[in-house]
């Protein structure tokens, strides 16, 4: 009889075991079969989403800005922008009646300079360029440089599936306090973005519209920024002849716009 028991006992030691055994495996194996996706690097996002308007280390583009007031064009500008690196852009104004100005970036500081005026004027990225476009719109777009991006959550725009970002500024220079950016899941090419002062007002919506090819790499071509405190304006940058370029130190010089 005791046998008897003993064989009892081990059968259900060993049948205890195995169950024991079963749910730690089946537990440890729950989260793989739920689908759950590790959170995307937010670092690594904007730095691939910066390369659809930054195509090379040393470029020059051409941006004409068409402005618009309820939903009529108001007036066209034209501008060359030279850039190198993430801290030097010369932005020179091609439009017959802004002939003869020039835009120079260098880091976090960024003067205008005019035909009438002997010394350069100290402007800030935040200050109107051309309608809703901004100095920094045009001159600042290595977001990250400029910005601390933390990953908030994913969601469709259309039928895009993208991630959304929150940028925080990390420097002075940087054109605002805050954004929210939504690039696209699969490429990070960025789909819209939200702009906000440090106050934490909203004050300038985008949407990046349209991209193309540009000497082999696909760049944006078309982005539209919209006031959000006046609502019946808007402005349309159009990104075109864009492509690499060895560009010399002394265009970055900050002297007198004359000695470029």
């Amino acid at each position: 009889m005791s046998n008897i028991n003993c064989i009892l006992r081990s059968l259900l030691l060993f049948m205890l075991i195995a169950f024991v055994l079963t749910c730690a495996v089946v537990l440890r194996a729950e989260p793989a079969a739920t689908g759950t996706a590790p959170v995307p690097n937010a670092a690594d996002l904007l730095k691939r989403s910066d390369g659809y308007r930054n195509g090379w280390p040393s470029f020059v583009t051409h941006v004409k800005i068409t402005n618009f007031e309820s939903g009529k064009p108001d007036e066209e500008k034209l501008y060359e922008v030279s850039q190198k690196g993430t801290d030097k852009t010369y932005v020179e104004f091609m439009s017959p009646r802004e002939k003869g100005r020039h835009l120079l970036m260098l880091g976090d500081e960024m003067w205008v300079y005019l035909p009438d005026t002997s010394r350069p004027v100290r402007i800030t990225p935040l200050e109107r360029l051309s309608g809703d476009a901004s100095n920094g719109d045009v001159a600042r777009t290595n977001y990250a440089t400029d910005y601390t991006p933390a990953y908030v959550r994913s969601e469709k725009v259309g039928a895009e599936d993208c991630h959304v970002l929150e940028l925080t500024a990390n420097r002075k220079g940087a054109t605002y306090q805050r954004i929210l950016y939504w690039v696209r899941a699969s490429d990070a090419r960025p789909v819209k973005a939200e702009f906000y002062l440090t106050s934490g007002k909203h004050i300038k919506s985008a949407s990046f519209d349209e991209y193309r090819e540009s000497d082999g790499k696909l760049l944006l071509h078309k982005l539209t920024l919209y006031d959000e405190i006046r609502h019946n304006s808007h402005s349309v940058l159009e990104y075109s002849g864009s492509a690499p370029r060895s560009l010399p130190d002394k265009l970055f010089y900050q002297g007198r716009s004359d000695r470029f």
